[in-house]
């Protein structure tokens, strides 16, 4: 919702076949996609209030580097004039995915949609505790269907990509949605500046929107 512009929306989320506690966001085919096709298929309606007055968009704007990192991961935002995002990823141990890089030029509905929305989650098959995760209430939902999984002997298991950096831009797709959690009263979550990462995950992504919070 975030990457197509969507701000102002009311989310029901109904499983007549689960108790209320144990009703998930689906997770289709582990990418954003069915999310994009089905946001493009409804279109978007301008949002007026009572009196038929909209409000204005605003996005937050990076005056100065704003950047967290751990041992040899980081992530650095630059003062820009529009959204771009050059993220990078290191497998060493996993030869099929290795050190792969990606640049948007520039972010917007249409790159989000065709570029990154169908990259798919991924995970490396010697390192998932399936069971471990289950039993902790964890990816009830997962499945070969909705995950690549590439083995560091093998290969991928369940080709084919879509994108042969697939897994990188799954990263940027992950990147978008936890910046989206900095959108306040209907304005943009992601800011206008250069995002530059290399081997994020979510925990330095919130760490990243913490560092922000304390900026404002």
């Amino acid at each position: 919702m975030e990457a197509m512009g969507v701000d102002n929306c009311r989310i029901v989320i109904t499983n007549e076949d689960a108790k209320d506690s144990e009703v998930e966001v689906p997770i289709f085919d582990g990418s954003a996609g069915k999310w994009v096709d089905a946001i493009e298929e409804i279109g978007l309606k301008l949002a007026i209030d009572q009196c038929g007055n909209f409000c204005e968009k605003m996005a937050p704007h990076v005056n100065q580097p704003v950047h967290v990192w751990r041992n040899d991961c980081f992530l650095i935002a630059f003062p820009a004039t529009e959204v771009r995002i050059t993220y990078g990823i290191d497998f060493p141990q996993v030869p099929e995915i290795g050190c792969q890089w990606f640049f948007t030029a520039p972010l917007d509905n249409k790159f989000y949609a065709e570029q990154i929305a169908p990259s798919r989650t991924f995970c490396i098959y010697e390192e998932v505790g399936v069971e471990q995760m289950r039993n902790m209430g964890l990816i009830k939902g997962g499945s070969m269907e909705n995950a690549l999984v590439c083995s560091v002997s093998k290969g991928w298991i369940n080709p084919p990509l879509r994108f042969h950096d697939e897994p990188c831009r799954h990263k940027v797709l992950d990147l978008i949605g936890d910046l989206s959690l900095f959108a306040q009263l209907g304005s943009q979550g992601i800011p206008l500046a250069h995002l530059v990462v290399y081997k994020g995950g979510h925990a330095m992504h919130a760490n990243f929107l913490r560092r922000l919070l304390e900026r404002i």
